[in-house]
């Protein structure tokens, strides 16, 4: 696991440095109509938002332009898989096929090629409630990864893998300004995660909960941060830990959009149609994989990405999306419970190389 903390080192660096850094020219931050004629997009979103209310608003000046309606596709080039376990090779001999196979091994290395893992990317996010004291957010995400091995039917796990991996989540966000400079921010999320393809093979038992609790401060409308913890699958595994969110704008090119350790990325803007963003994002989740070896089976899959963004304006508030990055493996084993104890140890313990990514999508932003 010591890679992973090599990895998050520089996000955190980032944002302790930009956080105990000297404020730069923040309070004399040029509005966009002044410098690059860049797009505020801080001013979207309230419904009666006004210039003097005396309440603090969720966004700072400049920031990225929040998606409401997501479109994208993404995929990894071509990487081994070894996986150790006890795996039963399904094998069809003439005339009909055996339903069981050969039985498991103690313990079988197999090593295989993953010749696809890419899907769909969908997302759409709606504002229910949006005025200067309260912003109620409801969103639908739906991801899924076409996998493709080699060789499926050497295992009993790779044939279930083949099915491929798809989540599906409903997700509400609260923002609650409590005064000027103060202000809650509370996310909840239900994501099904299997390998189901149609509604007979859904099962409750991929379904994770997770949720972010920050209470934050914002000094100026270019700067605000905040502390809170969160539970997550991100990394694969469910976690309780603290989380730093950290966005500020520290003139019309630059800023920093953090969710520390989620996700960090140094924002780099180009007039009002464009901007280039480099970070990483930590994504995953615990994978229902149904019967194998007729014992339930988890997939704890975790990935850390780091990457570089582009995003340009096409016309009015649509906007395309090019990230290209680096996918590091950093949790991809097979348990027998969804939320095993720290004694438990992986049915197969699954080792992946390390390919590049792409993720191309077209949003329609905030109006």
């Amino acid at each position: 696991m010591q890679p992973l903390f090599h990895f998050l080192l520089p996000g955190a660096l980032l944002v302790l440095g930009s956080v105990f850094a000297a404020p730069v020219c923040a309070q004399d931050l040029p509005t966009p109509s002044d410098s690059l004629d860049v797009e505020d997009f801080s001013s979207f979103g309230n419904a009666d938002a006004s210039a003097n209310r005396p309440y603090a608003s969720q966004k700072v000046l400049l920031q990225s332009p929040t998606k409401l309606i997501s479109v994208g596709y993404e995929g990894q080039g071509h990487f081994d898989f070894n996986s150790v376990g006890p795996h039963r090779q399904l094998f069809v001999p003439r005339p009909e096929p055996n339903p069981t196979g050969s039985e498991p091994t103690a313990s079988t290395e197999l090593d295989e090629r993953v010749n696809r893992f890419g899907g769909l990317r969908l997302g759409f996010n709606a504002p229910v409630i949006s005025n200067s004291k309260l912003i109620l957010n409801l969103g639908l995400t739906y991801w899924n990864t076409d996998v493709n091995i080699n060789n499926p039917r050497t295992s009993s796990l790779f044939t279930g893998l083949n099915r491929g991996l798809r989540s599906t989540g409903f997700n509400a966000t609260v923002f609650r300004p409590l005064n000027e400079k103060n202000y809650l921010l509370v996310q909840g999320n239900i994501d099904l995660n299997g390998t189901y393809r149609n509604f007979d093979d859904v099962s409750s038992k991929g379904l994770t909960y997770s949720g972010t609790a920050i209470y934050g401060w914002k000094p100026t409308e270019s700067y605000m941060w905040g502390l809170g913890v969160t539970r997550t699958y991100r990394a694969g595994q469910l976690l309780h830990i603290p989380v730093v969110y950290y966005f500020r704008t520290f003139s019309p090119k630059w800023g920093v959009e953090a969710i520390f350790p989620a996700r960090v990325n140094l924002r780099r803007s180009f007039g009002a149609n464009s901007l280039l963003m480099l970070g990483y994002e930590i994504e995953g989740n615990a994978y229902y994989l149904g019967s194998v070896n007729g014992q339930d089976m988890y997939l704890r899959r975790g990935e850390l990405k780091p990457r570089l963004t582009y995003e340009r304006k096409l016309t009015g508030f649509v906007w395309l999306s090019a990230q290209a990055g680096y996918r590091y493996n950093y949790r991809f084993d097979a348990f027998s419970t969804q939320n095993p104890e720290g004694n438990d140890n992986p049915v197969f313990t699954n080792t992946l190389t390390n390919p590049l990514y792409f993720n191309l999508s077209i949003n329609l932003v905030s109006p």
